[in-house]
């Protein structure tokens, strides 16, 4: 299996185990590495921690944690943040999360695809907005009003929305610039 793909499994399994109730299940959750990529890459541009968490708009707290804990990045930052990070420290979105391996791969799926796509759903399911949005685990009104919300989730929320759409996650991560729309 490429290093890829096995980060992609690594990080989806772990998302998958979030709502276990097994505590043993909970803290055997693997993540890839992404906290060492977003340290080293952070280095090598020559910025501090402090100077890049200023930029983001982050605590120097919390943008410390995304360079200690792999989980950070999945489920503490926004898709938007996230993206800005990627193009501070001049590294692809899908490259701090999922490898090396994955520098290249483009966008495939846009926020508003993926919109008309829960709204079809929503639609074909015969639930109210907020049944749906509870059925997936997001509240979703917001987004269905305006895509550009989708930016204002994490990675978590985007892999929940794909999944309940039958869409790869990676597929829909923002290519740089485009989550500061």
């Amino acid at each position: 299996m490429s290093g890829f793909i096995a980060e992609q499994r690594l990080a989806e399994v772990s998302m998958d185990s979030r709502w276990s109730k097994d505590l043993d299940e909970l803290e055997a959750r693997r993540w890839p590495p992404v906290a060492s990529r977003i340290h080293e890459a952070r280095l090598r541009v020559g910025l501090s921690d402090t100077e890049v968490a200023h930029r983001l708009g982050l605590t120097v707290d919390s943008y410390c944690d995304l360079e200690r804990y792999d989980d950070e990045a999945f489920s503490a930052i926004s898709l938007r943040d996230l993206d800005a990070l990627g193009r501070i420290l001049g590294v692809q979105t899908r490259v701090l999360l999922l490898g090396s391996e994955a520098e290249g791969l483009k966008q495939s799926i846009t926020a508003e695809e993926i919109t008309a796509r829960l709204a079809e759903k929503m639609l074909e399911s015969g639930q109210s907005i907020e049944l749906f949005g509870d059925a997936i685990g997001w509240d979703i009104r917001e987004l269905l009003d305006d895509p550009k919300t989708l930016w204002n989730f994490d990675v978590e929320g985007l892999y929940d929305l794909c999944n309940a759409i039958g869409v790869n996650w990676v597929r829909a991560l923002p290519e740089s610039g485009l989550a500061s729309l």
